[in-house]
């Protein structure tokens, strides 16, 4: 476990809570080679369907570790929201005309929790690892060689985890969080919901997203398994949230049948629940996401309204962003520093989901008396326009899908000196799909969840480049723990076994090559984002750019020899 024998340890990281962000945690450090454990307070597994919203972006997490598929066979595929204003349908969003064609997914996955969760477990255990529930951490305490966490079980042991690192991904409550002192400042907001897993019947079908504002009532619609099975939501006119007691979080189905139906502005009948609950939404953040040796991730860091479906997503993205970097420190040899970028990435990213899901919030459901009469008043012609503006329909996917979150440079996130009007994506953005050839594109090439590197020159290269630049790039991969190299150019004649086949421009022109002889070099980071690039096929400087995670050591001798 440990490489000092003075200091034995349980496990190298250990994940607090099995929500989303910690079993995709636990799931990507385990990938990467490193010792984990993850342990839960609750004796069993979410049944309720929670967060429900899977966007784009972890989507495409999913499909680079192979579990895409296994979330498309049991969801729903949502491609428009549907506003109604008093009834009436003014307009919405249709993700078909959103024109994003660098991802495969251009749309809103709708997906109970408890089915995500469920997906992520079984892929724990095939690689070994199992949630050891009914664990309640009670505290942890750290030092210059690792974190021993205290808990006990469900039956009264104590339990005491010795490991390198923590992640806390235990939720908005998180005893991680609490034991390391970091703060959780913000508010609650003043209107309480009604929500509940159940079925509907009304005028309506049950494929699309809807949004209903009637004055002061909201209500929310969701596809969850056709007619059988819906999410709604409500405003709650009660007070019953405020009063606390029994009241506080029991809701009986009339109750929000009622509530939906005055938002709705229609004759609905709901029944068969599976989940329904009171609740009152906070929007709440730390003001760092480590200390030392623990970090926090998910709600543990960031909690908001659920407008715009960015809860879940944000924490699978702060799992995606930091299991690769200590895989990296751990097991790679990469520069310690590496860790700290975990937070000067993923904070500002919090920030701006808790200021956007607020502004959504306020503006949409925040509003009473003449304000929300207002705000009806100026949402239908509103919607109307917005429906035939494509532009706006494309920068509403784009914010709600994550795909245009960005990282700002860093020792390990820069563009080499010399770039010129290059156009494709720069370093710290994502790296876009784009078609390599009929049943190819650039995701098969960098899927995995590990380093990529791409090789690409527009200009057509003959059998004895590809080979010589073939073999310059597997240097780079060499004794590393999971890094891939790819050539990617067109051949003069047939295909060349050391280059991938290329019958598209598009990999080209969204990679920034417009011109004939265009060449350049990427690298991929294993959460998908592009930490360095350059004009031309510079191997050598990529080599050294890549020893700063571990790489490339004997390898940049060879280069040089």
């Amino acid at each position: 476990m440990s490489d000092d024998s003075r200091h034995p340890r349980d496990c190298e990281v250990l994940v607090v809570g099995a929500g989303p962000t910690g079993l995709m945690a636990a799931t990507l450090l385990k990938r990467r080679g490193v010792d984990v454990r993850i342990v839960d307070a609750r004796a069993t597994a979410s049944r309720e369907s929670r967060a429900f919203a899977m966007q784009a972006r972890s989507l495409e997490l999913f499909l680079s570790i192979g579990l895409a598929d296994a979330l498309l066979d049991k969801g729903v595929v949502n491609h428009a929201i549907d506003f109604f204003v008093s009834g009436r349908h003014v307009g919405g969003l249709d993700f078909d005309a959103a024109d994003s064609p660098d991802t495969p997914y251009p749309f809103i996955f709708m997906l109970p929790q408890s089915e995500t969760e469920a997906i992520l477990i079984e892929e724990l255990g095939r690689q070994g690892v199992r949630v050891e529930r009914g664990v309640q951490v009670t505290g942890l305490a750290q030092d210059e060689h690792g974190v021993e966490t205290r808990g006990t079980t469900s039956g009264g042991d104590a339990v005491h985890i010795r490991s390198a690192y923590v992640i806390g991904a235990d939720g908005a409550h998180s005893v991680v969080r609490k034991a390391v002192g970091l703060s959780f400042e913000g508010a609650k907001y003043a209107q309480s919901f009604l929500l509940a897993d159940c079925r509907v019947e009304w005028p309506l079908d049950h494929a699309r997203f809807r949004v209903f504002m009637n004055g002061s009532s909201i209500g929310l619609f969701l596809p969850l398994q056709g007619s059988s099975l819906s999410r709604v939501m409500a405003t709650d006119h009660s007070g019953k949230a405020d009063a606390g007691g029994p009241d506080a979080t029991t809701l009986e189905l009339g109750e929000l049948q009622a509530a939906l139906s005055a938002a709705a502005g229609m004759e609905l009948t709901l029944s068969e629940p599976t989940w329904t609950t009171r609740y009152r939404i906070h929007r709440r953040g730390v003001d760092r996401y480590r200390v030392g040796r623990v970090f926090v991730a998910g709600d543990a860091a960031h909690i908001h309204s659920p407008a715009g479906g960015q809860g879940m997503n944000t924490g699978l993205q702060d799992a995606a962003n930091l299991a690769w970097k200590l895989a990296a420190v751990i097991r790679g040899g990469a520069e310690a520093e590496l860790l700290d970028t975990y937070g000067t990435e993923r904070h500002p990213v919090g920030q701006q989901v808790l200021t956007q899901t607020d502004r959504l919030f306020s503006t949409a459901a925040g509003k009473t008396g003449w304000e929300a009469t207002l705000r009806d008043w100026l949402a239908r012609p509103a919607a109307a326009v917005i429906s035939k503006l494509g532009p706006a329909q494309h920068r509403a996917f784009r914010s709600l899908s994550e795909l245009d979150i960005a990282y700002g440079p860093s020792r390990f996130v820069e563009d080499a000196e010399a770039q010129g009007n290059h156009g494709g994506p720069r370093a710290g953005e994502r790296a876009p799909n784009a078609a390599l050839a009929r049943h190819s594109d650039v995701f098969d090439l960098i899927g995995g969840y590990q380093f990529s590197v791409l090789a690409l020159s527009r200009k057509a290269l003959d059998r004895d480049e590809t080979k010589r630049l073939s073999a310059q790039l597997g240097v780079l991969g060499q004794g590393a723990n999971g890094l891939a190299t790819h050539l990617v150019t067109r051949v003069p004649v047939g295909r060349d076994p050391h280059a991938a086949f290329v019958d598209s421009a598009d990999v080209f022109e969204t990679y920034g090559l417009t011109q004939a002889d265009d060449q350049a070099l990427y690298v991929v980071r294993p959460d998908g984002y592009v930490c360095w690039r350059s004009e031309g096929l510079d191997i050598a400087a990529c080599q050294q750019f890549l020893t700063r995670f571990g790489y490339g050591g004997s390898g940049e001798r060879r280069l040089g020899a």
